[in-house]
């Protein structure tokens, strides 16, 4: 039994009433103090009341969905109830403002666990904080048994940087491992840039070739794509296999997007350079053009950029500067043009993060 937090997409929300939250595999942990209200020792002075308390209570920590084969994904919902008297705030995975539940009110977490992939008993777990003092933490745990049919090799593939115009080739191996015949009925690619077919292996009706070609279309970016396999008299896919990779363009950025945290306090030591200016490298992948750059531009009005020739033609270094330290956190955008056909602009997204200290 393999026993691990869970390593799926959750999303989580509450509302007034019931609430439905949907969540994140990743662990957002919380600690809360409650302070009660202390007891006088003075026998003259009358005894103060108990503090209102929170109470998290559960339906079920444990959801089991038995065994499953043929799918992608298990779905299922743990319901909560705040059944104690006071306030009661909920922290789920990934989530850094809690949920508030009044007396009374419920909550649900939606979670969603992926098992196309996974073979056997799983075991998973997600992690839900309160600020009930009874039980601050509390883990649910989700069980599954998979059961596959289909030995797929490798399941998910790795292509890296890809150039449009260029083609990759991918080979697939399945083998169905409970003795039957494979009869591979269809494989459905995800999306146009895919392609894939199937070929026999000769003296073996027990596996089968899934020939994949990659032609990347589209602008640069990363992509994730996957191909379904259906066998025959099934309806739903018997496996899916994973593609993912990098699209190039003409231009290649170090950074794609900038997150700057920043602290801002009349008491906070003075910022170093290298907290004040960041660095963004760009570099033609073309050798048969060279780069030009124009109309370097902020959207910030505190933040100052200038282009530094690195190489004339070939890689260039865009410099952003504080004139001044911002006040509040903000977003905004670093962009300029290329001679290029791909990528006639360049926007990068800035996000500035002012950490605030006390006096």
């Amino acid at each position: 039994m393999k026993r691990e937090l869970l390593a799926v997409t959750l999303v989580a929300a509450a509302t007034m009433g019931v609430a439905r939250a949907q969540t994140a595999n990743n662990l957002a942990g919380l600690s809360i103090g409650t302070t009660l209200a202390s007891a006088t020792n003075n026998p003259s002075e009358p005894a103060q009341p108990p503090a209102p308390l929170p109470k998290i209570q559960f339906d079920k920590t444990v959801y089991d969905f038995g065994t499953t084969s043929f799918v992608d994904s298990v779905t299922g919902t743990f319901t909560y109830q705040n059944v104690g008297t006071g306030v009661l705030k909920v922290v789920k995975p990934r989530q850094t403002e809690p949920d508030v539940l009044k007396p009374g009110e419920k909550g649900e977490l939606v979670f969603t666990l992926r098992v196309a992939s996974q073979r056997g008993e799983l075991e998973k777990h997600i992690i839900v904080s309160s600020n009930d003092p009874q039980s601050p933490s509390v883990t649910l745990t989700v069980r599954v048994d998979v059961k596959q049919i289909l030995e797929v090799t490798p399941g998910s593939l790795l292509v890296g940087d890809l150039k449009q115009g260029a083609t990759t080739n991918l080979i697939v191996t399945l083998r169905r491992i409970d003795g039957e015949k494979l009869v591979v009925a269809n494989v459905q690619p995800g999306s146009k840039m895919l392609t894939a077919r199937i070929e026999p292996v000769e003296g073996n009706d027990q596996s089968a070739k899934v020939l994949i070609d990659v032609q990347p279309t589209g602008a640069p970016r990363c992509f994730i794509d996957n191909v379904k396999v259906f066998l025959d008299g099934i309806s739903r896919p018997a496996a899916t296999i994973y593609v993912n990779g990098q699209l190039l363009g003409d231009v290649l950025l170090d950074h794609e997007q900038l997150y700057w945290p920043v602290t801002a306090s009349s008491n906070a030591a003075p910022q170093s350079e290298g907290r004040l200016m960041r660095r963004i490298t760009v570099t033609s992948t073309r050798h048969d053009q060279p780069l030009e750059i124009r109309n370097l531009a902020s959207s910030l009005k505190d933040l100052n950029v200038e282009l530094v020739t690195v190489e004339t033609g070939k890689t260039y270094s865009v410099v952003a500067k504080f004139a001044s330290l911002p006040g509040e956190s903000e977003r905004g955008t670093i962009s300029f043009e290329t001679n290029t056909s791909i990528q006639p602009k360049i926007t990068i997204p800035v996000t500035i993060v002012v950490l605030k200290q006390s006096p």
